[in-house]
């Protein structure tokens, strides 16, 4: 943090380097330990989160030696004695030869540990195959009912630049060499929201049943997109979620059933780029 201003660096406790971009997630155990989890790797701290153990951290496998999670992770805390549930997005083209046992689609993933994570089950797959099924890191919600509730999105379209090579999302060529000159916040893609949960603690997954969450201008077909959503429960059974949208404006959207329906998004008064 010393190369970055800080308005009031007394009150800072702990400073601790990433070892993931936006994958960290934590979850509060029985015996008081915090686990924290970040891609495919673990840690914990015995003190609050002032200091972590195991640095650098450990890699995780299920009893099968397949390794365990992976990009956009999101810990929750389960019924029973430090058991924890652990959801993550699968790159079928990116991923490790030792998930040979998922297929080779992108979605999202369930795993749950009894011990703490020191061990882990076989993966849940959450998404259909097939479709490309993103979230937004830590958003798995475990409502007051005990339903688990993972809102997610799927980005549609084609990547953008040249055949062939690796494509910044916008770009231009100068001189014949492509140069980015933009970058994730204007993906080339239209997005729309969804939500899956379970009332098995993560064996089975549902799908909402009353369609995909997008933007709706007019019914001439002018739809806006929307991505990387979050939800809490305001009450019981009762949902929020937020959604990030390239409209200026936070949207938002309610369930009155647990997640099992949702109104159709709508802005909020809160002022928001179209950055993730």
């Amino acid at each position: 943090m010393s190369n970055a201003p800080m308005t009031l660096p007394e009150l800072m406790l702990a400073e601790h380097e990433p070892i993931c971009g936006h994958e960290s997630t934590f979850v509060e155990l029985d015996d008081g330990r915090i686990l924290h989890v970040a891609g495919f790797w673990k840690n914990y701290s015995e003190d609050g989160g002032l200091t972590c153990t195991k640095m650098p951290p450990e890699k995780m496998v299920d009893v099968n030696g397949n390794m365990v999670g992976g990009y956009e992770t999101a810990l929750v805390k389960l019924p029973g004695n430090n058991s924890v549930g652990l959801v993550a997005g699968v790159d079928g083209e990116s991923k490790p030869v030792s998930y040979a046992a998922i297929p080779k689609s992108q979605g999202l993933f369930f795993w749950r540990s009894d011990d703490g994570g020191q061990t882990w089950q076989p993966p849940v797959q959450m998404t259909c195959p097939g479709i490309n099924a993103c979230a937004w890191q830590d958003v798995l919600l475990r409502t007051s009912s005990g339903r688990l509730v993972m809102p997610a999105y799927v980005s549609m379209g084609q990547a953008s630049g040249p055949a062939n090579r690796p494509a910044p999302t916008c770009g231009k060529l100068v001189r014949n060499q492509w140069v980015s000159t933009s970058a994730h916040f204007f993906d080339p893609h239209f997005c729309f929201v969804f939500v899956v949960y379970s009332d098995d603690e993560g064996r089975s997954w549902h799908r909402n049943g009353d369609g995909d969450l997008m933007i709706l201008h007019d019914w001439a077909t002018t739809f806006s997109y929307v991505n990387e959503p979050s939800v809490t429960e305001v009450a019981p059974g009762r949902l929020l979620m937020f959604m990030r949208t390239g409209l200026g404006r936070l949207f938002q959207a309610w369930s009155h059933d647990n997640g099992e329906t949702w109104t159709r998004p709508q802005a909020t008064c809160l002022a928001a780029t179209t950055t993730p």
